[in-house]
């Protein structure tokens, strides 16, 4: 384990015992007992913001632009330092940006939406460099750039700032400073996100007054851009960031979020009642056909029945002939009983009457 940081000058000087942490109370108390009067740990050197510095543009471009340790946008020669986001604030970047990126997927109307690139916008007074939390520069913009820059040289279509109030500075950069170059260079629209809501605001260029902004008023609590057709969202869903998938249904996002998953839920959907319609046609085609078996197999229950009805009234009338013939043969035996009893009266009548 490295205790200390030591110089060259002392690391020669002295030489170490073999092992410091030996029991050997007197060779732990020789080292400790060792003179370090000449021994200067080395710190780090403490690297400082150089806000407020004057610099020329060109030494700003080339030095402080992609400055490893500090962000700093420039103000006619002045370094102004960037406020550091907050963890809130990549949350509320996360979604937004996610929707206009939704957005544009089925929008394509943006050629570059961007984050921490620098751009210049020239006043009468003076000029600025800014570096927007995020940027979108829009087809119809007449300055195209090339995807390796990393700077633009035209003026943004729609500027973010996620807003910082850890210095009131910072307050008054964003509400006030930036919103005020933002519009006299014209930047169409403004959007500042507060993570503590209290400066959140959305601003359109005014068509009354010239590179000057008039706030977008939210209907119903939902904000609807200018220079977005069609895009628009609920300011509490910013600080609330719900599941993409559960905007699906709602009216506000219907339009553009997650037009592929939406799809594919209706394909879903559709297959699913094709499936259930497909389903039912099956059942009701089994049903049908169950009821013609049992309306066939009571049709033969009805045929054998009227089969066994037929044969037993046939059974009934042969009986009934046979019945009727031996009667018939029964009256016939008795007539020529009758007879023949007739035949043996006149016989013996004629004998009675030959014998007188």
């Amino acid at each position: 384990m490295e205790l200390l940081s030591l110089d060259s000058n002392y690391s020669k000087e002295y030489c170490f015992p073999l092992n410091i942490y030996s029991r050997d109370k007197y060779k732990q108390n020789d080292f400790f007992e060792l003179d370090h009067s000449n021994f200067e740990p080395e710190l780090e050197e403490s690297i400082q913001s150089e806000d407020g510095k004057f610099v020329s543009e060109e030494e700003y471009w080339e030095t402080y632009y992609e400055h490893p340790d500090f962000k700093y946008e420039w103000k006619n020669g002045i370094l102004e330092e960037r406020e550091m986001p907050e963890v809130g604030d990549y949350k509320l970047k996360t979604f937004l940006e996610t929707l206009i990126s939704e957005y544009l997927k089925f929008n394509p109307i943006g050629l570059f939406s961007v984050s921490e690139i620098g751009f210049k916008m020239n006043f009468e007074d003076g000029s600025s460099i800014r570096i927007p939390d995020f940027a979108l520069i829009l087809n119809s913009n007449s300055n195209h750039p090339e995807s390796t820059d990393k700077s633009y040289t035209g003026i943004f279509d729609l500027c973010v700032e996620y807003l910082s109030d850890s210095k009131k500075k910072y307050v008054d950069k964003d509400t006030k400073i930036k919103k005020k170059e933002y519009g006299e260079a014209g930047v169409r629209e403004y959007f500042i996100i507060d993570n503590k809501k209290k400066h959140t605001a959305f601003y359109t260029l005014d068509d009354n007054h010239k590179n000057t902004y008039k706030k977008i008023k939210p209907i119903d609590g939902i904000i609807h851009s200018k220079v977005l057709p069609g895009f628009k969202f609920r300011i509490d869903d910013l600080y609330s960031q719900p599941d993409l998938k559960d905007l699906i249904d709602d009216d506000v996002y219907k339009s553009y979020v997650l037009l592929d998953y939406q799809k594919q839920c209706q394909n879903t959907m559709l297959e699913k009642i094709a499936r259930e319609q497909a389903e039912k046609e099956k059942e009701k085609a089994l049903n049908k056909a169950n009821s013609e078996k049992i309306a066939r197999e009571q049709a033969e229950k009805e045929k054998e029945k009227a089969l066994n009805k037929a044969n037993s009234e046939k059974i009934a009338r042969e009986q009934a002939e046979k019945e009727k013939e031996k009667a018939l043969n029964k009256a016939d035996s008795e007539r020529i009983a009758r007879e023949q009893a007739e035949k043996e009266i006149e016989r013996l009548l004629k004998i009675l009457k030959s014998s007188k």
